[in-house]
């Protein structure tokens, strides 16, 4: 038996010229990103930054549920998310690297530290989005234009 399963977002720009995602989740609520006032020189980024909020969601969501599968304790957990982006052979920009840094504050105890070491090894495996990164994901796509009485 094979596993599969979607999801979907809604995208809508505003008259003014903002964007809006949503979600259509309980557990999300929906964004809007500024586009409007911003000077052009200050926009740009948010498409990675989205895609390195959703790679370290998905890592630290499996990488918690493993810790407390295991029983491991921890106190807290922090990361920051780097996207290093460069140009293709052809001179298009690109994500080069997503460089993620995690910090678990764990108490001091010999169990809880071996306990960490397991969940760590379990999770270099990666997550669903660290996976599919690595293999690349195949995108299409198709746009229309929708003619409207003015």
């Amino acid at each position: 038996m094979s596993f599969r399963s979607e999801v979907k977002v809604e995208i809508e720009s505003l008259e003014n010229k903002d964007l809006i995602i949503r979600f259509n989740s309980e557990v999300i609520d929906d964004l809007r990103i500024k586009r409007h006032g911003i000077p052009a020189e200050k926009m740009g980024g948010e498409a990675r930054q989205l895609l390195a909020a959703s790679l370290a969601t998905c890592l630290c969501s499996a990488f918690l549920s493993i810790l407390d599968y295991a029983g491991v304790k921890y106190r807290r957990l922090h990361g920051d998310v780097t996207v290093h982006t460069g140009e293709d052979g052809t001179g298009h920009l690109r994500v080069d690297e997503i460089k993620i840094d995690l910090k678990v504050e764990i108490p001091k105890d010999k169990d809880v530290a071996e306990g960490f070491r397991r969940a760590e090894r379990i999770i270099r495996r990666g997550c669903l989005m660290s996976r599919s990164l690595e293999r690349g994901i195949k995108v299409s796509y198709e746009i229309k234009g929708i003619e409207v009485s003015s």
